[in-house]
């Protein structure tokens, strides 16, 4: 009986053994079942997208007058009235100043009062030349007729030894005298010489009219206009001074457009061009922008600093901007508006190379890329990834090419992309 009862515990402790055994079999077996969801890393994604990415560089510096002379006169005089003030805006061709111009005034009168004559003697010249010359011919020829006679006479009474050899003599002199001046007024005629004196009338006429021209742009210079239009902002001198042709009277500055100089380096230098549009922000009106264009580029750089000097122009309707404001330049080097933009945590490096973690079928594979510039949060991808993939941006230390991995924020069991 007591061996029955031990064959029967062998046999219960036995079955309860083998059971055991079993038990730990299959819950090996299901395991890994178990465990295999939780051994693939769990990441998080975002999708590549495209939009605009800008290099852009920032200069400050100070708003200053496109334009601004200093005015002067032309002639010394002392100044009469003075039309412009500080602030005044003028415009090109406004009196400015006056000169006093009594002299000048005198001096014009008088040469219009020489044309005037010069005019009256060239018309008499003209009218009267001619007939003096055939006057002139018509006295000599009547002197010499007489003279001739006297001389023929006297050599009648020689031979008859009536009169001495000196008195036949005087007869011949006073005869060739007669004949050449005869002879002249002839060739006077044949020669027109009163044209001559036509010319000569002629010349002193022009000679007038060139000193009244000068007497009266020297009464136009006592009368000084604005060259441009702007703003009066400085007045140098008052009524009853006496000025020179050195001597600064008003400065202007035009304002309907301003500008700002800033430095560049040599690297962006060679990537700007004339005309080039720009921002422009001032520090005394924070909401605006300002456009503005690229308007002179220097040749060459400054061999010490290696920057180059670009003027910036800045349209000023209103005339709101003034000369010493403070403000900055936004110029755009490079603009891409369809740039491939990952999210900068999905960029890694190792060795000095960049690359991401691409998640396609719900694995994990390596790309190499080439990073552009960077806007905010994202980083331009020059090549590499294309728009649309999915890109990892948290759980990278454990990935492995070729890794299957689950993505946050999906159910277990759906399909991974």
């Amino acid at each position: 009986m007591k061996k029955t009862i031990i064959i029967l515990i062998i046999l219960i402790l036995g079955g309860l053994g083998a059971f055991r055994a079993a038990q730990v079999i299959s819950a090996r077996k299901e395991e890994p079942k178990r465990r295999s969801p939780m051994a693939e890393p769990l990441v998080e994604v975002v999708q590549v997208t495209q939009g605009l990415v800008e290099e852009k560089i920032t200069r400050a510096g100070d708003i200053m007058p496109k334009t601004q002379v200093t005015v002067y006169s032309k002639v010394q005089g002392w100044v009469d009235k003075i039309f412009g003030r500080e602030g005044d805006l003028v415009k090109t061709g406004d009196v400015l100043v006056t000169l006093d111009a009594r002299e000048a005034q005198a001096a014009v009168a008088q040469a219009q009062a020489n044309l005037e004559a010069a005019k009256a003697r060239l018309r008499l010249v003209k009218a009267t030349a001619a007939e003096a010359v055939q006057s002139q011919i018509q006295q000599t020829k009547a002197n010499l007729d007489l003279a001739e006679a006297d001389f023929k006479r006297a050599q009648e009474l020689y031979e008859k030894n009536f009169i001495a050899r000196q008195q036949l003599d005087e007869a011949r002199t006073k005869y060739n005298v007669a004949k050449s001046a005869y002879d002249l007024a002839l060739n006077s005629l044949q020669q027109k010489t009163w044209e001559n004196e036509i010319a000569l009338a002629e010349a002193q006429v022009r000679q007038a009219e060139a000193t009244l021209k000068l007497t009266q742009a020297q009464l136009a210079n006592l009368t000084i206009t604005s060259p441009l239009n702007g703003g009066v902002t400085k007045r140098h001198v008052d009524p009853g001074t006496m000025v020179k042709d050195t001597t600064p009277i008003l400065t202007i500055m035009d304002l309907a457009e301003v500008k700002m100089v800033v430095n560049v380096t040599e690297k962006e230098f060679v990537r700007l061009k004339k005309d080039q549009p720009v921002k422009v922000f001032v520090t005394a009106f924070p909401e605006r922008t300002f456009p503005g264009r690229i308007e002179i580029i220097t040749p060459a750089l400054e061999l010490q600093s290696r920057t180059a000097e670009i003027q910036i122009a800045i349209p000023n309707p209103g005339y709101i901007l003034k000369p010493g404001m403070f403000g900055r330049v936004e110029i755009t080097l490079r603009s891409q508006p369809q740039a491939v933009l990952a999210p900068i945590q999905a960029i890694l490096n190792q060795d000095d190379k960049d690359y991401v973690f691409v998640v396609k079928n719900g694995q994990a594979y390596r790309r190499s890329i080439q990073k552009g510039l960077i806007k905010d949060t994202a980083v331009e991808v020059i090549k590499g990834i294309e728009p649309g993939e999915l890109v990892v941006t948290s759980g990278h230390s454990l990935l492995r090419e070729g890794m299957r991995v689950r993505i946050a924020g999906k159910q277990e069991g759906e399909k991974n992309r």
